[in-house]
């Protein structure tokens, strides 16, 4: 998909949340290839699709793997991309079945740095008020 300046409409909204569902189902209820039967939850964060509708990103996280393991999961999902295209083409109602790109979703490893810099000394040493030691002169 391509960077567009136009905004996302209501219906691209609707069908992406659409598609987040059905490859949720699948995975919540092990309608996925027989390599991925053993593998981590997976959790679909969001689903972008294009404004023609032929293509969509999905954005998934996996429970209790680090980032680099969720990276090479998603690569493995794309290349079983056919098999929930599959799947979508017959529980939603489009002209044309968009194309599936699965992704690491990036957001919980980006929380979690900032919930370490927020920890770190140097910020909790400028979050304590500069009034209160001068009051106490």
């Amino acid at each position: 998909m391509r960077s567009d300046p136009r905004p996302v409409t209501q219906r691209q909204l609707r069908v992406a949340e659409q598609i987040r569902h059905i490859l949720a189902e699948c995975f919540q209820r092990g309608n996925v290839p027989k390599d991925f039967l053993d593998c981590p939850p997976v959790s679909v964060m969001e689903v972008k699709v294009s404004p023609d509708f032929s293509y969509c990103k999905a954005y998934i996280s996996v429970l209790a793997i680090e980032q680099s393991s969720a990276a090479d999961l998603a690569k493995a999902l794309n290349k079983q991309a056919g098999f929930f295209r599959k799947i979508l083409g017959t529980k939603i109602r489009l002209r044309l079945t968009p194309e599936i790109r699965f992704f690491a979703d990036g957001a919980q490893a980006e929380a979690d740095k900032i919930d370490a810099l927020l920890a770190s000394e140097k910020v909790q040493r400028d979050l304590i008020p500069s009034g209160t030691a001068e009051a106490d002169d």
